[in-house]
């Protein structure tokens, strides 16, 4: 449960699934299934069910908070084909289908208040330094390998347009579902680094599309000293001014509050 000192800023940040607006703070574009560029559109549907996927619902919980995430899903015109989740590394993502259009979009939550999300965040493994070979943080690769034999079955039945996303850890297991799902697009929100040069080569020709959120720390992470580096093409949102007000010791700061996964639905221009 969220404490009771916790401000809004703080709350988006730390406990996005927690929110009650979900497709509603500001209005949805029209998706373009055939765009090969980024498209403002289908960013925005992804930037909300990257947050919505933050919500638990009857596959985590007893007690499903309402709205419940399948009926906000069915709000906006999606549906939920299946739930994956891997226990031992805390790892989760949702499988849902468009109801307007030939459309199935993966998505996978990020990191939430657990410790096993810690441990997978901090597992570099052998840093990368030789950029020859191809290296893959090795605990954003061991959350994905715990998920990902259960989500391909699904997906060797599907004929449709498929689409992944996610939000800071949940945007590196998405660009790793990218690299193994032909024919994908890929958007994400806040993502760290998830391999080394030869990784990023590998990808160079697939649409994956890297939103920032300007002073992001996650985007940050891990340092390319360490032989990290970004995949996708870039594109950089700008936030409203730093201001020194009565309540900046309440809030994180900027370069956490940049992480909130709101912050990223509503500053998509």
């Amino acid at each position: 449960m969220v404490q009771l000192w916790m401000t809004q800023g703080w709350r988006d940040l730390l406990y996005p699934g927690q929110a009650q607006d979900f497709f509603q703070r500001r209005p949805m574009l029209e998706l373009d299934i055939q765009a090969s560029d980024f498209h403002l559109g289908n960013a925005l549907c992804c930037a909300e069910l990257s947050r919505l996927v933050y919500r638990y619902d009857a596959e985590e919980v007893d007690q499903v908070p309402s709205p419940s995430r399948t009926q906000f899903l069915e709000n906006a015109g999606f549906q939920q084909l299946a739930f994956f989740q891997d226990k031992a590394t805390h790892t989760q993502a949702m499988l849902v289908k468009s109801l307007r259009h030939d459309l199935i979009i993966l998505v996978f939550r990020g990191t939430e208040q657990d410790v096993r999300d810690f441990v997978t965040d901090m597992e570099l493994g052998g840093l990368p330094l030789g950029q020859g070979t191809e290296f893959v943080h090795r605990g954003f690769a061991r959350a994905f390998d715990a998920v990902w034999p259960s989500i391909a079955a699904v997906l060797a039945d599907i004929n449709s347009t498929v689409w992944v996303t996610g939000h800071s850890l949940g945007a590196a297991l998405a660009t790793l579902a990218c690299a193994q799902i032909p024919n994908s697009t890929c958007y994400t929100f806040g993502s760290p680094r998830v391999g080394n040069q030869a990784f990023v080569n590998r990808l160079r020709q697939r649409p994956i599309f890297r939103v920032v959120d300007e002073d992001d720390l996650v985007c940050k992470v891990p340092m390319e000293s360490l032989g990290f580096r970004h995949v996708g093409q870039e594109r950089v949102l700008k936030g409203s001014p730093f201001q020194i007000s009565w309540d900046v010791l309440l809030n994180p700061v900027k370069a956490l509050a940049d992480h909130a996964p709101i912050n990223y639905v509503l500053r998509l221009a």
